[in-house]
């Protein structure tokens, strides 16, 4: 096998997230310098991207209904996936959620960008929560006024009721 290395085309990313793509894309790679069949069998359908194979995966995940799967498990259907020729992109499954495990090194700078945006929407939150418990507050005041507004008002109508049976309807 050449020392040339493909680089492996990842897509369009709509359908799964840049990192999940990414982290297969990484795999990929490193699988195809490790394995010479799995790299002459990538390098040979190009229509297969590793996005296509991310939603493979995903589409497999939903009709299963599994919520978590092993590094190795999503590996081995990323495999079967550029190893079966009748296998297609089933498009985006539109997935709540993909968690890939990983570290990421952020600098100090967006350490402290992500610190301020946490704040940023932990303030807007407590500020919403606020507000919701005072409109719901003066919800029920108002509530309250219009019952005890309700209630004079029967009792001055039976007042009224009484005064007018004792005067003979004066």
């Amino acid at each position: 096998m050449s020392n040339e290395k493909k680089k492996v085309d990842t897509g369009k990313k709509n359908g799964v997230t840049k990192f999940f793509i990414q982290r297969i894309s990484e795999w990929v790679e490193k699988e195809m310098e490790k394995d010479e069949l799995f790299a002459e069998t990538v390098k040979s359908k190009p229509y297969k991207t590793v996005e296509g194979a991310c939603n493979y995966v995903l589409s497999v995940a939903k009709k299963t209904g599994q919520a978590g799967w092993d590094d190795e498990e999503v590996y081995g259907m990323i495999k079967h996936f550029f190893d079966e020729d009748d296998l297609k992109d089933p498009g985006n499954q539109n997935p709540s959620k993909v968690i890939v495990s990983g570290h990421v090194d952020l600098t100090e700078e967006e350490k402290m960008e992500a610190m301020e945006k946490a704040k940023a929407e932990f303030k807007k939150d407590m500020e919403a929560k606020a507000a919701a418990q005072e409109k719901a507050r003066k919800e029920k005041e108002r509530k309250d006024a219009e019952e005890r507004r309700k209630k004079l008002e029967e009792k001055r109508a039976k007042e009224n009721a009484m005064m007018g049976d004792l005067f003979g309807g004066l």
